[in-house]
């Protein structure tokens, strides 16, 4: 709306009496189920008892307003229905400033449960249906991050978030993992993080399961775990949960690193060429092990070995940024008398 209409907005109201503006709310409510809505939502938590169930009928109402008689949205429609719901969720933000934190969960909460038919509601090739989802989960976390909020709408959001992941929602998205965060962040016990661990160790994969989904959801409810345990563990214990579990590629960098530090340079090339041969399958994880089979030889000096890792370097580069296993590091071109052939530098 234009700076100009706003005046005469605010103009206007300034003239009309009560029963004039109550009229006029009370026709345009009838006549609209949604402005009947948002006007409704001004009296939750004040009048009204919050209802999750009502934020996720008026999403519903606009999934069914924005699609096409096919019941689909399609990509031009996607953006206007973005900005549709967000402004149900921006409710929560005002409920936040003001402290009402009852009617925040409740938009959250209804938001979250339909999560799913926002995205599979329409096209998503924008990327505006998942980004609903997203800015849904941030005000999530946002809230379970306020210090403000009161003890009893912490269990009952742990509760729900615990419930949500163990029912898998989400799963196959990122976003099943923000349910076992929210979790974590509101485990403040001994008892609430034994729950959480519970429903860690119920994601399972075998070490030789070809099915990619099922090996990484075992590996991120790994690396939660290591999170509740750095919540109450020892390092001691932390360290040893990652060696039992060293198939977990980023347990295997937190471990090399560790050793590193420690300049124990006699482990850090058996964790590496362990996981050579581990992850021989992943060219990518394979190159991240010679990365630091190389650093050590460079550290100690040992020119055969650097130069048989040459060779895998020249073939299949460094990462951008990463003078150290550019081939042009690791091997020069241009001999003498203009010979083109690849020539070892001097490692």
């Amino acid at each position: 709306m234009s700076t100009r209409n706003i005046d005469k907005l605010d103009l206007l109201l300034s003239k009309l009496d009560k029963k004039q503006l109550a009229d006029f709310i009370r026709k345009e409510c009838c006549n609209s189920k949604q402005l009947q809505d948002r006007f409704l939502a001004l009296g939750a938590g004040t009048l009204f008892k919050p209802d999750s169930a009502k934020y996720a009928s008026r999403v519903e109402d606009l999934i069914e307003d924005y699609s096409d008689r096919h019941g689909y949205i399609e990509y031009r429609a996607t953006f206007d229905f973005n900005r549709a719901v967000t402004r149900i969720l921006d409710e929560a933000d005002e409920a936040m400033e003001n402290v009402q934190w009852e009617v925040a969960v409740a938009v959250l909460m209804g938001i979250a449960s339909i999560s799913e038919d926002i995205l599979n509601s329409g096209d998503d090739s924008a990327g505006e249906l998942g980004a609903i989802v997203s800015a849904c989960f941030e005000k999530w976390h946002i809230l379970c991050d306020d210090e403000l909020l009161p003890e009893n709408l912490k269990s009952e959001i742990f509760d729900l978030a615990l419930s949500r992941f163990k029912d898998k929602d989400l799963e196959g998205w990122d976003w099943w993992w923000d349910w076992i965060e929210i979790a974590i962040t509101l485990a403040d016990t001994p008892e609430k993080q034994d729950m959480v661990v519970k429903a860690l160790d119920a994601i399972k994969s075998n070490d030789d399961d070809d099915n990619w989904s099922a090996k990484h959801n075992a590996e991120m409810a790994q690396k939660y775990k290591l999170e509740i345990m750095s919540r109450r563990g020892s390092e001691e214990d932390q360290i040893k949960f990652m060696y039992d579990n060293v198939s977990n590629p980023d347990f295997r960098k937190r471990l090399i690193q560790i050793v590193w530090d420690k300049a124990d340079y006699d482990e850090v090339l058996r964790l590496a060429k362990e996981g050579v041969n581990h992850d021989a399958d992943y060219a990518g994880l394979v190159t991240d092990w010679h990365r630091w089979e190389y650093r050590v030889y460079q550290q100690i000096g040992d020119r055969d070995n650097k130069l048989k890792l040459a060779r895998h370097f020249f073939f299949n580069g460094g990462r951008w940024g990463e003078k150290e296993f550019h081939m042009n590091s690791t091997w020069s071109f241009g001999g003498q008398n203009g010979d083109k052939r690849p020539q070892k530098s001097a490692l």
